[in-house]
């Protein structure tokens, strides 16, 4: 140790004395180790840490599979789900959970909360014990008996004043009281629902037994479920399968074709996320390499310099092994100083990339440098420092005494020296290029994504979300004539050019899948055709700028004691009817009765396809109808101005306080902005990549730089005499930018082969 110690010190008085060489290595590896350091943060958080509910490797989600569509994550009823709770046995509990956004009033201005509805068994499943309170007993999951909350321990603290006799107390939740059962603990965090989740819930109600939790038919809720000790993922898959094909052939009508995908839900979370990650692990890790071939081309200019050095420390005794030693010290001092300096960027990175990804994934919220982070760096700092010391280590320790001393100490450079830093430089050139190459073609692919045609015009159009409360508005009539009063006032506004409202909004995050019956075409029950369906006001279209390519759009006089009419997409329209006129045809649609009751549709008009899922998703089966006659609770109002319509905001909300102020607009956006967001992890990973590939070609350079610039200190002396023999300046400068040229050139041609 006292050795070690010793070569410690030696190696700071040298990286001292030449504090440019050593400033410039440093900072070449923070570069590397920083960008390491801040996306293995990113796995850590979203790849390698449990999730934080007790024992989660043992908690699954169960999807709906849509065998037909080929559909593996499909949401789930709740009769199905009671009758998976009684015939498994796999599982210590299933339960379901679904969204819920109330409006909270009586506590200051009248606003829109994000929670959630779970069944029978849900808190259970997660392990979460309430601070004050209980959670929700089984009988609580009834209609008429399920209007109790639980609160989240941040809206109890914050909203709440964190009262601790705030359990037994009421909250006015859509208009109808709400009992306080229970507050959950801090560290509770509510349940992802998708990648695109927007914020965590703040109050948990039951799911209870509505009309639609009735029918098996209804899947538009999600299902969790604990696997029992010692049972695997494959077992519970192997079970769960024989339930479904039990229930296809005990319920043919509801369950033909359906079955069930058990997905851990770790996996299930970041799925989305894992290719991404990984790729940009690996461009971290040739920003890694290229830093590591820089400041090893650097310590290899160096050790002609130091030739007189090593002889005399060889002379007085020192053996291979300790000038190996001693050589390798110094290298992994300055990988760790680079590390430290890296950690700095590291946490500047992390707090970028979290504020940029958390809208779309708030996993990325909890972006830290943490202790295994930390970690992390040290070990790559160490691994970093043997491998850019070793070369020059190893020729320090072969080096020949006799002829090192007989030179004097003048620095010479050894064919095989000269060869390793050619090597190093070709390498980290080609690598260079595979990112900047890989960078130009995410940035085109982002930049299509911007210029592929939605179906719709999103710019000028502002959006906002709407959820009338059931208690104030029983009938789908009262509901829909406020929406067409809060339309006629909108359009009376200066600047406006149309308004409409849907039930669901292109690229919104949000969906209405259902099974539709074809009258000319139909199917065995099971394996109808499955459509994105939309309950739109007459103006909807004109608003959103969707084209009509056939028939017409609706109008007011499309009501609902007027005959049932539909609209459908191109994609719809090819599918079934190809080579026919879709107008006049036949469509059935489920409402609020079952299938086989509904009355038949009339296909009227026909529109352009719109970009439901993604930018780059293939078009997908439309199916529109006027919200007269089939009705809605939920709208999405859509605004469009002829100004900015961001400007406009303030006045939409003033028109539909004055007509509700109990009403809460949320999730106020422009149209734009939602199309941004809906590839916002794509353009992170661009940024990312594109900055790392800026990283390495900077890298790239410095290394043809700094090895050109030595090989040209190295051969001064032949360079003069070249001169005195009769050569010309611009034969020197061609020797030089040959050899530079040529290094260029193999790197570039062996980056384009990779």
């Amino acid at each position: 140790m006292g050795a070690i110690w010793q070569d410690v010190r030696y190696g700071i008085r040298r990286l001292a004395h030449s504090p440019g060489f050593t400033l410039v290595a440093m900072l070449t590896l923070a570069l590397g180790i920083g960008a390491n350091t801040a996306i293995f943060s990113v796995i850590d958080a979203v790849l390698l840490k449990s999730l934080p509910y007790p024992d989660s490797s043992r908690i699954v989600l169960v999807w709906g599979v849509e065998k037909v569509e080929r559909k593996h994550r499909s949401q789930v009823s709740a009769t199905d789900v009671m009758d998976w709770r009684k015939q498994n046995s796999v599982f210590e509990d299933v339960a379901t959970y679904g969204n819920w956004y109330p409006t909270l009033t009586g506590h200051g201005e009248a606003r829109r909360v994000p929670g959630m509805l779970v069944g029978d068994g849900y808190f259970d499943i997660l392990r979460a014990k309430p601070v004050l309170g209980r959670t929700f007993l089984a009988e609580e999951n009834v209609d008429g008996k399920d209007n109790e909350v639980v609160l989240s321990y941040g809206f109890w603290k914050h909203d709440m004043g964190g009262d601790p006799n705030i359990v037994g107390q009421s909250l006015v939740l859509s208009g109808r009281p709400h009992t306080i059962v229970g507050v959950l603990p801090s560290g509770f965090r509510s349940l992802p629902l998708s990648l695109l989740m927007g914020p965590p819930a703040q109050i948990y109600r039951p799911v209870g037994e509505n009309y639609d939790n009735k029918m098996r038919s209804a899947r538009h809720l999600r299902a969790i479920a604990r696997l029992k000790p010692g049972v695997s993922v494959a077992q519970a898959q192997a079970d769960m399968n024989v339930i479904a094909s039990g229930l296809e052939q005990r319920y043919p009508a509801d369950n033909s074709n359906y079955g069930v995908n058990v997905v851990p839900m770790q996996e299930d979370i970041v799925s989305g996320l894992r290719m991404a990650l990984l790729t940009l692990f690996a461009a971290v890790g040739f920003v890694l390499f290229i830093a590591c071939a820089n400041v090893a081309n650097l310590l290899l200019a160096r050790s002609p310099l130091r030739q007189r050095e090593v002889a005399l420390r060889a002379a007085l005794g020192a053996g291979p092994g300790r000038l190996l030693r001693q050589f390798l010290t110094e290298s992994v001092l300055l990988s760790v100083t680079g590390g430290a300096t890296g950690i700095l960027l590291a946490i500047f990175g992390t707090s970028w990339i979290g504020e940029i990804g958390k809208r779309v994934f708030p996993a990325l919220n909890g972006v830290e440098v943490n202790l295994p982070a930390l970690g992390f760096t040290l070990a790559i700092a160490l691994l970093t420092g043997v491998l850019f010391g070793i070369a020059p280590a190893r020729r320090a320790a072969r080096l020949n005494i006799s002829g090192a001393l007989n030179e004097g100490g003048r620095g010479s450079m050894s064919m095989g020296s000269a060869w390793l830093r050619d090597v190093l430089v070709v390498s980290e050139t080609a690598l260079a290029l595979v990112l900047a190459v890989g960078a130009g073609l995410m940035i085109r692919s982002v930049a299509q994504l911007f210029d592929l045609n939605p179906g719709f015009s999103p710019g000028h159009l502002l959006t906002m979300n709407l959820s009338l409360p059931d208690a104030k508005y029983p009938k789908s009539g009262d509901r829909i004539a406020f929406y067409h009063s809060v339309i006629d006032k909108i359009t009376s506004l200066p600047g406006v050019e149309a308004v409409g409202t849907t039930s669901v909004l292109p690229l919104g995050g949000n969906f209405d899948g259902r099974t539709i019956q074809i009258f000319d075409h139909p199917r065995p029950r099971g394996q109808e055709y499955s459509v994105d369906y939309y309950a739109v006001t007459p103006e909807y279209f004109r608003a959103m700028k969707i084209p009509l390519r056939e028939g017409r759009f609706f109008t007011d006089g499309d009501r609902e004691n007027s005959a049932p009419v539909v609209i459908v997409s191109e994609t719809l329209a090819r599918t079934i009817w190809p080579g026919e006129d879709p107008i006049g045809k036949r469509i059935r649609a489920p409402g609020e009765v079952p299938l086989e009751q509904e009355p038949w549709s009339t296909v009227i008009g026909v529109v352009s396809d719109v970009k439901q899922w993604a930018l780059d998703r293939p078009g997908t089966m439309q199916l529109y109808g006027p919200e007269w006659q089939v009705g809605f609770g939920w709208a999405t109002l859509v605004v469009r101005a002829g100004v900015g319509p961001v400007a406009l905001s303030s006045s939409v909300l003033n028109v539909m306080h004055s007509l509700d102020p109990d009403e809460a607009a949320f999730d106020v956006r422009t149209m734009d902005q939602i199309v941004s967001d809906s590839i916002a992890l794509r353009r992170l990973a661009m940024d990312l990549l594109a900055s790392f590939a800026v990283m390495a070609m900077v890298l790239a350079l410095v290394g043809i730089y700094g090895v050109i610039s030595y090989s040209v200190a190295q051969r001064t002396s032949e360079i003069g005499i070249r001169m005195a023999l009769g050569a010309q300046p611009r034969d020197v400068l061609g020797l030089v930018l040959r050899h530079g040229a040529l290094l260029a050139f193999v790197g570039v041609a062996m980056g384009v082969i990779l």
